[in-house]
Formats: C-alpha cells, sequence, structure tokens
C-alpha cells in the first residue's frame, strides 16, 4: 500500500490554497476519475492539469485562494496559515453550512472557468460524475456561480 502525499517546499501559502482549491474542486475529481481507475500512482497524479495563472492578479485565481484558504482555517491551529493567505480563521465552519456549501460550490465554478470550460461542459460534468446519483441541484448552483463569474475570466 503507498500512501501518496505533497510536500511543497518553500511554497507560500496563497500558492498552497490555490493548489489545494484546485484538487479539491470536483472538476479536478472528475478528471481524475476518468484516468484513475483503481490506484492513484504518483504517475498519474503529476499528470492531472492544473491551470497555470498568476495566483496575485487573476481574479478567478485569487478567488479560489480566498474560497480554499476560508474552507481550509477551520480552527486557530490553522492562524498563522490563514493570516499568510489572508483569510478569516473558522468562517466557514459548520455552524453555517449553507455558506460553507455555497463556497465549494462557488470553488467549482472558479475552477471550471480556469480549465477553460463551458456550460455545455459542465454538464456533461455533473450528468457523468457518478453513475445512479442525481447532481442536478449542485450543477444549477454552480452554473450560477458560474455565470456570475464568467466576467471575470
Amino acid at each position: 500500500m503507498t500512501i501518496p502525499y505533497l510536500e511543497w517546499r518553500d511554497a507560500p501559502p496563497r500558492a498552497e490554497a490555490y493548489l489545494l482549491g484546485v484538487l479539491s474542486s470536483m472538476i479536478c475529481d472528475w478528471y481524475a476519475r476518468r484516468i484513475v481507475e483503481l490506484h492513484l500512482t504518483l504517475t498519474l497524479f503529476g499528470n492531472i492539469p492544473i491551470p497555470e495563472v498568476d495566483i496575485d492578479t487573476d481574479p478567478l485565481a485569487r478567488r479560489v485562494v480566498e474560497i480554499s484558504g476560508t474552507l481550509a482555517a477551520v480552527d486557530e491551529r490553522f492562524a498563522d496559515w490563514a493570516s499568510e493567505v489572508g483569510v478569516p480563521v473558522g468562517a466557514a465552519t459548520d455552524v453555517n453550512p449553507e455558506y460553507k456549501q455555497s463556497l465549494i460550490e462557488e470553488l467549482d465554478a472558479c475552477v471550471a472557468l480556469l480549465y477553460g470550460l463551458d456550460e455545455d461542459d459542465l454538464a456533461c460534468l455533473y450528468e457523468t460524475f457518478h453513475q445512479g446519483k442525481d447532481y442536478s441541484a449542485r450543477h444549477r448552483a454552480v452554473l450560477s456561480h458560474y455565470r456570475r463569474l464568467a466576467t471575470l475570466s
């Protein structure tokens, strides 16, 4: 059994938050499911494309950093990291599940736009993500964010 992990030495916290956001998205998950059958190897992991953007100037990338940082900084253990990323600690805790879910849906919309997906691509993604499961509500929510954010790209 292997346990792959990332070790990114000297990575700026904002870059960590960006990568975390992309990898945590349902968009990236869908892609990974297309190339992984039973076991994620480092070779397969290394071939997952990550949109290359300037996280300081691209508004969608900045929003990915904000969202993923907010979702990750769940308590004071992450205070230093959250401060460097520029996000509050504990803002997306389970106390406000609607806000947290909205952030997750907005993250998917941002990442979809960074990958260059259009609305038809999103429809395919949510229709084929997992056989037998209905993702139509999530698709509608992501599409709402997507349409709003499309003006930024």
